[in-house]
This record gives C-alpha cells, structure tokens and sequence, in this order.
C-alpha cells in the first residue's frame, strides 16, 4: 500500500512524497508485499509461459552488452516453459510481455496499481492503461540501456539486480538529447549516461519506479532473477510518443522541429499526424495478412 494508507495488502509500498516529487523526473524505491504470492513462483511463471499467446514471449541472450543495437534476436526452443525451468543454466533472458491477458495476473496488476492511483489521478491526465510484464533471467544476465514509453515499477520477486538510471536531473538538456539519439537510432553517449546515471541495487521485497523516456539499464547478480514489471501509461505518455516519433521523422529529413511542450498547438498537430500515420499503417498490416 502507500504509506499512510489504511489499506491492508500491502503489495506496492511506497513513500507519498518521495514518489510524488520524483513523479516524471527520476527514480525512487519501492517495496512490495509479492515475493512469497504463488504466482510468483518459478513453477508457476513456467506454467503462464505456455499459456500466453507465441507473440507474449520473447527468448533472447542473457549476457548482451548495455549499448545493443541488433534488436531481438530469438534463441527459444522447445516449450517456454522448459526454458523458464532451466534458466539457472540456460544463460537466456526471458520476458512476459502483457500478463493481464490472464485473469489471475491482471487481477494483481490491478491491486497493486490500485494503489498508486490515487497519487497520478491528477497528473498526466491520469492512467490509460495498465499492463504486466515478468522478466525471469539466468545469473550474472543483462539488459541493454534503452527508455520505454510508459511509466513503470519494477519489482524485484527473486535474486538481486542492479537499475542504472540516468535521468540527468542536474541537465535536462543531457537528457533531451540523448533521448532524441536513441529514438532516431544513433549513438548515444553512453560514458555520459553512467556518469550521470544512480543505481538501485533491489533484492526480493524491493523495487524501483521508472519514469516515462528515462535511460536505464540492469545486470544481475549470481542466482536466478524473477521481476514484476507493471507499466501504465498515462494521457500525457500517449501524446509524447506522438510528439517523439514525428520529431524523429522530422529531424531524418534534416529538419529541426520544435521539442515536446515547446507549442501545444504544434504538438497536438503532431499528435493528429502520427495516429493518422498509425492508422494508415495498420491497414497495411491488416491487409497483408
């Protein structure tokens, strides 16, 4: 629960005002009540592997260096689940993508953002969309730097691991560009990240919270390590991913548009181009198939 609370689940833990100033901006611990829930076992992730739809799960190296820019690479074989049940020794990463598409899980996504509602119910426009992701990897595993769209909590259920953050309070202007590096596929500065970056060693019973468009990265330490990412996107997630994405095609085409927030009126143009350009691309899709 949020402290102060008078609820009694106790799933996400986290300070009030801690989190409220970090909220957007940078990354604060968390703690939470579901490294003993029986979801959250091996035995029973392996089970909700074969369950998920083949597109839900994604088996990759578990050892890849922090700047990667070959995409997903498929390692998989044989059931998902025998490789969650042998990932001590399979040196694999395996994520979960969208667990709310089973009962049980998005029943405890829901409890535990639940929770931190009330905090964002008046920031962003508040939440769109809740989801859940499980990250389950082999020791001494990697994940590679990159920003993802939405907001989220990572929870440590099992093992330890290490989330580098580089929010670069002290210099947004760091952050702007080497957020518009990655989204265009150039190189970022990388040496400038880990300068800037804090690290949040989490353990069973710890998290951290990641804001929306934030660099980070993670490593594991010895043993196997199970986390619960829940991610939830807010109004204002939903128009910055707008934003970002014609910015990125304007500057290929050697323009230099406007960042997000500059103009409300360029934005909600940008907004209105890029779901035109989403729709017209997904009929594409739908037609190809």
């Amino acid at each position: 629960m949020i402290v102060g609370s008078v609820r009694e689940s106790r799933l996400v833990d986290i300070d009030r005002q801690s989190f409220t100033e970090a909220f957007a901006k940078r990354s604060v611990y968390a703690k939470h009540g579901l490294s003993d829930h029986p979801l959250f076992t091996l035995e029973a992730i392996a089970e909700l592997a074969d369950r998920l739809r083949p597109d839900s799960v994604r088996r990759e190296r578990g050892q890849l260096p922090f700047v990667y820019t070959d995409g997903y690479v498929d390692v998989g074989e044989g059931p998902p689940s025998q490789t969650i049940l042998d990932i001590e020794r399979s040196r694999v990463r395996v994520m979960l993508r969208d667990i709310q598409q089973v009962s049980e899980y998005a029943e405890v996504i829901h409890d535990s953002l639940d929770e931190v509602d009330a905090l964002v119910a008046h920031r962003e426009g508040g939440m769109l969309h809740r989801a859940g992701y499980l990250f389950i990897s082999s020791p001494a595993a990697t994940t590679p730097m990159h920003v993802d769209v939405e907001h989220s909590f990572l929870l440590q259920v099992r093992g330890a691991k290490n989330v580098h953050v580089a929010a670069f309070a002290s210099d947004p202007s760091l952050l702007q560009r080497e957020r518009s590096r990655y989204l265009d596929g150039r190189e970022c500065d990388f040496a400038a990240m880990k300068a800037a970056a804090d690290t949040f060693a989490i353990g069973s019973g710890l998290g951290v919270y990641l804001p929306s468009y934030v660099p980070h990265w993670v490593d594991t330490e010895a043993g196997v390590s199970i986390s619960f990412s829940i991610p939830f996107f807010t109004a204002f997630c939903r128009r910055a991913e707008s934003v970002y994405r014609i910015n990125s095609l304007m500057r290929r085409v050697h323009l230099s548009p406007r960042p997000l927030g500059a103009s409300q009126p360029i934005d909600g143009m940008k907004v209105a181009a890029h779901r035109s350009w989403s729709t017209l691309r997904n009929a594409r899709r739908r037609l190809a198939a």
